[in-house]
Parts: structure tokens; sequence; C-alpha cells
């Protein structure tokens, strides 16, 4: 690791004494060290404004990193540990400004640095002078003075101006600014200073950063070819960050920016055919998981869930007990060790496993594959393994817990669609109870929030999803008060845990005893090895399980249920009314987004395959179903379109293609916006807003309850056509029976029926309009307006 990226394990800053208070600036030397980033920015831009940070020196750089909590040493940049990322909250990062920058440069470059300060450094101790003094005579070290003040500036002004591109006058937060200078503005000042190194015709000032910055400036001796001599990754982030620069220099917040304008000798082409674009490389979309997939998965944890946990629960406190009875604290931990594995698989060997109806567990429903075994011992013979039914030994039962743990988590992250972000938010007193007895869980959100370090939020819960929270919680206590199998003797560790603990998810694994007290945070490589674990494919769909496949997955199942009916999504969340449903999906802005895309694609794809079928049923030989077996007013309408868009294709010298029906579908569609199902097999085709139908003559969105069979907006899906013809059957079965029987109104009713079916598909009305009955209940109505 190099050494300018400090990585410390303890989650508070390296103790300093406050600095003194700048008279200049008027900056306090003291602030609560709570405070959220808002509320410090605004402290310091009522100190110093943005527009003059540029010009800061030293010390007006240290009192402002001090005030925004971002560190007391000049040339070093500290993040915090409650305003970095969920993942990597456990450490506090701290960014040697200087030696980040040495260790980028070309290898020539930083041996002559560092030679240059050696030899400097040795003439400061024979003259007995100061080492400001005698680094100043160094060049190197001037450009990396100059560098070092230029790069500390402009860090402040992305923390305090209005840098940021999702909100106007915005600043960044402290770990996109904390990622920025670690990656790409390190590399961008490394290489302006390569360029101020490798110039002798730039000489700079001794001991005057400030003045040299004015003069020469730093930044501005970066090309467009130096960038673009990045890797193609780091050029995809170096110029957007110029653009930052330009529009901050432009507002008058900035003045070094990068020369990487058009170059004047140049050539533009004026004739030939134009140059193609390079192709654009597929990006890798988070996919939502297959239906089979989910559903399978699904199963499996429940069983995980609700069947094996309350055993493992049970199995785990008693290896606590067993683990107390062994140890006295004065044997040697290898006497301890033999006790334990002599009597922890007796136990277990005599230990009933039973499901949650009480029934003996002979072996699971499914293959169960320990992959990565966690016993030290087995991992060198074996890299997996199936499980021998029952569980023998410690690192079976660890084993067995972690996928419990994955269990739970895959079933609150498909009830939720939270974040990986959100998830790991998640303590263990999350949930609440709403006056109704509704639960919540309780965590934070950080995208689309001007919070830096989050926003509160909470997410309905369904009733497996709450079992599966509070059962995590009991078997978080129990896996941290697990001690090691061999225990340690040590006067500085600590074998009982601390009980302050809040983290929800946690480790399990039988090494490091203080792995287990630490958050688990590595979801990707966890639902991955869980797939193995269940004998599923860990790459579904030709792409790894993700914790935010899970969320996609929730966006597309609300898209279905939205397209197709609400109930749907209630079934599928367990929740128990609409109202819950409903507000589960207005609580994330950002998940209606997700699932109002899909729900278009839904639609549209679903006027293909209508256009598809109809135009494929026109090629069919005589005695296929008529427009591709649609039924409905708006299936001629539809057959109409196809021929009218087929016109058009034929005058711009154009054949019908492939991509052809998806082009109409859109257009049918309003790419998405219309094509209503108003209930199983039924679709509005009418555009709300524009058009009207007898559901609803205000030319709002449809309403299902009042759909009629005769509106001219509604299309028919094939699969009714065999209950359709039965219903026809039926009523007319049931027409003549009335009729015999003398019961005019019974038999009116059965009419009104036949009337409402036999026009709803054409081949239909075709085939029962040769029934004389059926002839006779249409007509009937025409025959005695005639007589009236």
């Amino acid at each position: 690791m190099n050494n300018n990226l400090q990585i410390v394990a303890d989650d508070t800053l390296s103790a300093r004494p406050a600095l003194a208070v700048n008279d200049t600036l008027g900056i306090p030397a003291s602030f609560s060290p709570e405070e959220e980033p808002g509320v410090s920015r605004n402290r310091a831009l009522l100190q110093v404004t943005a527009e003059s940070i540029q010009h800061l020196d030293e010390s007006g750089v240290i009192n402002l990193q001090h005030i925004l909590e971002h560190g007391n040493e000049y040339g070093c940049w500290e993040t915090p540990k409650r305003w970095r990322p969920v993942e990597s909250r456990h450490a506090t990062m701290r960014l040697l400004l200087r030696q980040r920058i040495i260790d980028l440069l070309p290898e020539a470059l930083q041996i002559q640095v560092l030679e240059d300060t050696s030899q400097l450094k040795e003439a400061q101790g024979a003259a007995g002078v100061g080492p400001s003094h005698i680094l100043s005579q160094s060049h190197a070290n001037r450009v990396l003075d100059l560098a070092v003040l230029t790069f500390s500036r402009y860090l402040l002004l992305l923390r305090m101006g209005p840098s940021s591109q999702l909100a106007k006058g915005a600043s960044l937060d402290p770990s996109t600014i904390s990622g920025l200078a670690y990656d790409t503005l390190s590399a961008m000042f490394a290489i302006a200073a390569a360029n101020l190194l490798a110039s002798p015709s730039i000489r700079l000032r001794a001991g005057s950063a400030v003045a040299n910055a004015s003069e020469v400036g730093f930044l501005r001796h970066i090309s467009k070819t130096d960038l673009e001599s990045l890797s193609e990754s780091k050029q995809k982030r170096a110029f957007p960050e110029v653009r930052r620069m330009q529009s901050l220099a432009d507002r008058g917040f900035w003045r070094d920016v990068p020369d990487v304008g058009r170059d004047p000798n140049a050539t533009t082409e004026v004739a030939g055919e134009k140059k193609q674009n390079a192709p654009e490389k597929d990006r890798d979309s988070h996919l939502p998981l297959p239906d089979d997939y989910v559903s399978e998965m699904g199963q499996r944890s429940v069983w995980l869930i609700k069947d094996l946990a309350p055993n493992l629960l049970i199995v785990a406190g008693e290896i606590i007990a067993l683990w107390a009875r062994t140890d006295n604290g004065t044997d040697k931990p290898k006497a301890v060790l033999a006790r334990r594995r002599k009597l922890l698989p007796e136990y277990l060997a005599d230990f009933v496993w039973k499901d949650s109806q009480g029934r003996v567990i002979a072996r699971p429903p499914f293959e169960i594959k320990l992959s990565r075994n966690t016993d030290v011992r087995v991992r060198k013979r074996v890299a997996e393994e199936n499980l021998h039914w029952p569980p023998r030994t410690f690192a079976h039962i660890l084993g067995l817990l972690n996928n419990v743990q994955l269990a739970h988590l895959f079933v609150v992250g498909l009830s939720t669609g939270g974040r990986k972000s959100e998830t790991l938010t998640l303590e263990r007193d999350c949930i609440e109870y709403a006056r109704n007895g509704m639960p919540y869980a309780n965590g934070r959100t950080y995208k689309l929030v001007k919070r830096h370090d989050g926003e509160l939020r909470d997410w309905v819960l369904p009733d497996l999803a709450v079992e599966a929270l509070e059962q995590q919680v009991r078997m978080a206590a129990l896996v941290e008060s697990i001690g090691l199998q061999k225990p340690v003797r040590s006067t500085t560790d600590d074998d009982t845990p601390s009980g302050l603990a809040r983290h929800l998810w946690v480790q399990v694994s039988s090494g490091s005893h203080s792995d287990r007290t630490s958050p688990f945070l590595n979801l990707e490589k966890a639902l991955k090895v869980y797939a193995k674990t269940l004998g599923m494919d860990p790459a579904p769909g030709g792409q790894n399980i993700r914790p935010h496949r899970l969320r996609k997955t929730v966006a597309r199942l609300v898209a279905l249920a939205l397209t197709q009916a609400p109930k749907i999504l209630m079934d599928v969340f367990g929740h128990k009314s609409i109202e819950m449903t409903l507000y589960y999906i207005l609580t994330d802005k950002d998940l209606q987004a997700e699932i109002e895309t899909v729900s278009r694609e839904l639609r549209v794809m679903r006027a293909k395959e209508a256009v598809e079928r109809i135009v494929a049923g026109e090629d069919q030989p005589d005695g296929a179903l008529p427009l591709g077996g649609y039924g409905g007013p708006a299936a001629l309408m539809l057959n109409r379109a196809i021929q009218v868009h087929g016109d058009r294709l034929h005058q711009r010298g154009e054949d019908w293609g492939a991509n052809s029906p998806m082009e109409l579908a859109e257009i049918l569609t309003l790419q998405g916006k219309g094509w209503q199902l108003v209930r199983p097999g039924v679709i509005c085709t009418k555009f709300a807003g524009t058009e009207s139908g007898p559901c609803n003559k205000s030319k709002g969105h449809p309403e299902p309850s009042r759909c009629q069979s005769h509106c001219k907006h509604r299309l028919e899906e094939p699969f009714l056509r065999e209950d359709v013809d039965g219903s026809i059957r039926d009523s007319v079965r049931a027409y003549v029976e009335a009729g015999e029987a003398g019961e005019e109104l019974v038999q009116a009713l059965w009419a009104g029926q036949v009337r409402t079916h036999v026009s709803r598909f054409e081949d239909l009305r075709q085939k029962w309009m040769e029934n004389p009955v059926v002839r006779s209940i249409v007509e009937e109505p025409k025959q005695e307006g005639v007589a009236a």
C-alpha cells in the first residue's frame, strides 16, 4: 500500500491541538465535532467567500480545512468516518497530497525528487539552517509546494463552491471529493508536476508558492494530449473534471484550468464520407433476476428462515454455554480445543433437527454446498463440499448460520427494494410499528438527497421480512458471543463482546473472533457464494447476482403488477391492503422512475407482440385465426394501422423488416404511455387526455369497472377466445332452458349475455351466427325496432 493513503482502523481522527484563530479570516478554532457537512460549509462561507479560495495562502488553507472538518495538517486531506460511504465507515481516510503526486510521477522523476530531497536534507544538517530555507532552493520541491497549494485550494472549492451537477449551487459531498482526490485529480496534478519538472524554461520563485500560483499557474500546464495519454477509464473521468473547472472559471471561482482547447494546427475534414464513431460499449446495467430464479431462490430461502434457522439458534446458544464450561481461563488453549472438538460433535450427534411443523428433518429439501469452508483444516483439503446431514462440526454450524443470514438478506432486499448502502444502514432496532400495527424498517437513503450522511426513511415490511429481521437480530447477538474454538490468551484482547454493536449484518467466520464483531459489508461476493451454496447459478441470465439486481427485480415486479393488477403486487409482497402497497411505491421517487420505465417497456412489448401476431397471421393458410387471434373493435383498428405503416414504408422504398413491429408499437403506444391493461386479457388502447370512450367520457384514464365490449378502443388477447366461446355456448343453453320454462326475464338476461360475447371475436361471431338461436337473439332488437 502506498504510504500516501493511510487507513486508520479507529474511527476517530488523530488528536491534534486546535489551531489558533486566523485574525485575517476570523475563523474560529473550535466547532462541534458532530456537525453536518452543510453546517460547517455555511459557517466557512460566512468567513470566506468561495471566490476567494483560489487566493488563500497556506495559513488560510489550514484554517479552512479545520472548520470544514477535513483535518488540521497542511497537505493532508482527511474525511471523517460519518461522511464516508457505508461500506468503508470502519476506517478513516487521510490522503497525503504531496506523496500521492510523487507516487504517480514517472519513475525517473520520482528518483529525481527523492534524491533532490535527500541531498538538500544533508545540506541542511551541514549548514545548520531551517528546512524551509534549504528546500526552497530545489526546483522539484518548489513544484511540489505549488502542487500541494493548488490541490488544497481546489478541494476546498469543491467542498464550498457550486461544484455539483445534481443541484444548482450545491457543493460536492465529502465522499465524492475524497474519491476524486485520490484518483482523477491526483493523476492530473501528477501530469502538471511532471510537465513543470521537465520544462527548463520555467523557473519558480523561491519560497513563494502563492506568488508562483499567480504568475506561473499549475493546472494550465496540462494539455489535451496529456489527458489523451491516460487510460480510457481515466479519460472518462478527467475530461468531465476539466469541464467542471472551466465552468467554475467562467463564474469567477477558479482560474487555473488545463489547456485542452482545439489545436490550432489541426485540419478540418471538408470532404469525403462521414467518419463513423466508434461503437459504444454495452453498459453493464443491472438486470432483473429471472422469474423462475427468484421463485426457486425464494423457496429455498424461506426454508432456511422458517425451518432451519430456529434449530441453529438453539445450537448456537448451546455452543456459547459449551465454550464457557470447557474453559476456566487457566487451561492451555490446545487442551480446551481438544475438549471442544470432542464434546461439540457429541452434542450435534444427539440433536434432533425439526422443521416448523415439528417434523424431523431427515435431510434438507435441496442440496447445500458449503463452499469456501470456514474450517481452516478442511479448506486445505476441500474447496467445496456437499453438506452431509446432519451437521457435525463447528465449521458446519457457522457455515449454515452465514447462509441463514444471506437468506434474511435476500428476503429483506426483495421486500424493500433498497440499495446496497440503504440495506447496510439497517440496525438492530430498525423495526417499528405504526399505530395501525403496520411494520416499518427504519434506515437511511443516500441517493438524490442533499444531506451527505443520508436521510432517514422507512420501508413498509411484509410479514416474512419482519420475521427475517427479528430473527437476524437474535442471530447477530449469538454469533458475536461465540468465542474462538481455540481460545487466545491475551491481556489486551477481550473475548467478550461489547454489547454496544448496532449493525444488523455480521461477519460469520470460524477464524478471528474480531471478525464476528465487525459489520458485514461485501454483499456482492456474499450473494454469489449464497447462490453456489444453494446449488444455483451465481450469474443468472449471464450477469452476476448482486444487490442492485434485487432492486431491479422489485421494479419489474411492481411494473408487471401496475400493468396487470395491483392485487398481484399485494400478493408478491404479502401486504395486507392496497394502501400499504401504494405507500411502499410512493416513498421511493427513484424507484418510481425505474418502475415507470419498465412499465412503458412492457406496454410497448405488448403492442409489438400484437403487431407481430397479426402480421404473421396474414401469411398463414386459409383457416387460420383472423387478426392473429385478437378480438375486440380495436383489433380492426390495429390491422388497419399495420397496413398504413406498411404503405408508408413502401413509399420510402423500404420493406417490412425486423424493426418495423417495434417502430409501429412505439407509435401506437406513444412510447409506452398508452395501452393499459384494464382486466386480464383486455387492453384499452385509448390515449388518456386526448380520447374518450364509454367508460370515461371526460378523456381521462380508463375506468376498468365500466369497460364495454363494443368500445372501439378495446383489444382482447387471443387466450380469451376459449372462455368467450364457452360463455356463448353456456348462455345459449341457458337461454333455451329459460324459454322452455317460460321464464321471460331470465331468458332476457341470457340474451344480453349472448349479444355481449358474440361480437368479441370475429371468427366466433361468424361461427355462432350460423346458429338459429343466436341469430334470432342478435336480430331481435332490430325487428322490435321496425315494428315499433
